[in-house]
């Protein structure tokens, strides 16, 4: 398992339109995508250990979660911003 970052996004969006996406795949195939995408939000390392198809839902999740990732790193900086001013 890839070493999970000190600091990372804590959420990324679940848009509405990946629901039905979820809700087709089978229950087991819909938890490992969603643990996927929570991994990699800790790591941000693509994850390994999926099947195919687990890995193309997966891809439907990747720009909500490289989203969350560049909202973090924006927030972060801008923090270190108004510290560094003060």
């Amino acid at each position: 398992m890839p070493e999970i970052k000190e600091k990372h996004p804590t959420w990324f969006k679940m848009k509405i339109e990946r629901r039905k996406l979820i809700k087709d795949l089978p229950p087991e195939t819909a938890v490992n995508v969603l643990l996927a995408c929570w991994d990699y939000l800790e790591t941000m390392e693509d994850p390994k250990n999926l099947t195919a198809i687990e890995r193309i839902a997966f891809s439907a999740f990747f720009p909500d979660m490289e989203e969350a990732w560049i909202k973090y790193e924006q927030r972060i900086t801008a923090k270190k911003k108004s510290t560094d001013i003060v």
